[in-house]
């Protein structure tokens, strides 16, 4: 036990002195006391989900600045006002045909979300699914409907991921829950290992590789009343893709589609929409574009963000403060 102290404070020495940049790090921010609670239990039950569930608190809260990304097959939430987007995918025994399957997303509070993707001539489907940082810890579920028959339930995981630990950082937390280190030395401590790799969460499997290369232009605000215009791009190893099909979806997070097109991409391997952004819309409104690409063998899906805006002093308009 005396060893493991005594390499503790040499690294713990040496990351202060060799470390300029981390100790000029200023955190102004108090750790709230639900987070000091759950890396209390972990220190006195070395529970990996209590630091795991705290350091992505602080993550969240924008306290501490280190990036955190999920396990493996598992789902971490992103940080505050942020949105991750999570694939889901599947096959129909139909080939030949280009339909579209009908989602239902469970959370685990019991919500419902409902989605539509295309189902390309290969029988595959593909979409996207926004989590934002107040989505719902637990076990989602999701319901595909194709031709009015229900197919098999898929599962997917959202928590915050198991860390790997050294023992050793454990009596950095004990100094700080003893007052023998401030909350700024604690957080540049945290921040160091974390980005370091000392602490590891794991990689992400959320995103998927595909043959297609998709890109999506457009304007990143949109007055009310104004045009916003759609650019896709889509080419392969071979350079642009002439007459890959293209779905195109406005939605405001999974509760309304405002707008759905379907089109093929041209010689030069691009199709464009457009569409008026009324002059009622709500304002002050991020929109999601899902952009689904297929050449018939291979599919891919975007997403692209525009937030739509009005001028003090026109009707309804809720002005920034």
């Amino acid at each position: 036990m005396q060893t493991a102290i005594f390499v503790s404070v040499i690294i713990v020495m040496m990351f202060v002195a060799a470390s300029p940049y981390t100790i000029q790090i200023v955190y102004a921010e108090a750790i709230p006391s639900f987070v000091k609670n759950k890396i209390s239990s972990w220190v006195s039950n070395q529970r990996t989900n209590d630091f795991s569930d705290a350091m992505v608190d602080l993550s969240n809260l924008e306290i501490l600045k280190a990036k955190i990304t999920p396990k493996q097959n598992i789902y971490s939430l992103p940080a505050y006002d942020e949105t991750t987007f999570i694939k889901i995918s599947g096959k129909t025994d139909q080939h030949g045909q280009t339909k579209f399957i009908f989602l239902t997303v469970i959370d685990s509070k019991g919500a419902k979300s409902e989605y539509t993707a295309p189902v390309l001539e290969s029988g595959s489907y593909s979409t996207v699914i926004p989590l934002t940082h107040s989505s719902p810890k637990g076990t989602y579920t999701v319901a595909a409907y194709y031709e009015g028959k229900k197919l098999p339930e898929s599962f997917f995981y959202v928590e915050y991921p198991d860390a790997i630990i050294p023992v050793w950082v454990s009596n950095i937390a004990k100094w700080w829950l003893d007052k023998k280190i401030t909350d700024g030395d604690f957080l540049a401590a945290m921040n160091f290992l974390i980005n370091n790799n000392t602490i590891k969460f794991g990689t992400s499997d959320i995103v998927q590789d595909s043959a297609l290369e998709v890109s999506v232009n457009g304007q990143k605000t949109v007055r009310r009343g104004t045009t916003q215009n759609i650019l896709v791009h889509v080419a392969d190893l071979g350079g642009p893709v002439n007459g890959a099909t293209v779905f195109v979806r406005v939605e405001d997070y999974g509760e309304t589609v405002f707008e759905e097109f379907k089109g093929f991409t041209n010689s030069e391997g691009s199709y464009d929409v457009s569409w008026e952004i009324s002059e009622d819309f709500p304002n002050l409104k991020t929109l999601l574009v899902y952009v689904d690409v297929t050449d018939g063998l291979s599919s891919t899906t975007k997403v692209f963000t525009f937030e739509v805006y009005c001028l003090c002093g026109e009707p309804n308009c809720k002005c920034r403060t």
